[in-house]
């Protein structure tokens, strides 16, 4: 078991690990603990941003279903809540292709991050990171399913 217990850019990041009836601590400061804080803030800023999306496509692609009564006084009208959503996941795919260089940023600290942990003896990492292509790939999907969904209201409904 791995556990960080206070990670602060002014104060001592303590690392413990469990390995079975083995235990071991870390002390990481200076330059160390400020690349833990910037992983840290850039994967959950990463992440953050990606499960809003993913809620707001969602819940305008669910409009229809929530009463399907309204899909019959506004006709075709009920197609703008999910069209609305497929924009939303077209435009943030056209923002993370230009984010190219937040994510090549990110990607660089991550590798940091791992050599440093690697080094330190904590955990052997895989050389590929995969995390750019599962991010565009994650919101294509989502793109495209929120494209399918608008064809099933449409059929559907209208």
């Amino acid at each position: 078991m791995l556990a960080f217990k206070g990670a602060s850019s002014w104060g001592i990041l303590e690392l413990s690990i469990h390995l079975g009836k083995e235990h071991r601590m870390y002390y990481v400061d200076g330059p160390d603990a400020l690349l833990w804080d910037e992983y840290k803030y850039r994967h959950d800023h990463i992440w953050q941003k990606l499960f809003q999306i993913t809620i707001a496509v969602v819940l305008l692609g669910a409009v229809p279903y929530l009463k399907p009564e309204i899909t019959q006084v506004l006709e075709g009208w009920i197609l703008i809540a999910p069209l609305l959503g497929s924009m939303l996941a077209l435009i943030t795919l056209i923002t993370l292709i230009l984010m190219h260089v937040e994510l090549t940023l990110f990607a660089k600290i991550a590798a940091a991050h791992r050599a440093h942990q690697e080094e330190a003896g904590l955990v052997k990492h895989s050389r590929h990171n995969y995390f750019r292509y599962l991010v565009l790939t994650y919101v294509s999907f989502l793109l495209l399913v929120s494209f399918a969904n608008i064809a099933v209201v449409r059929l559907l409904w209208l």
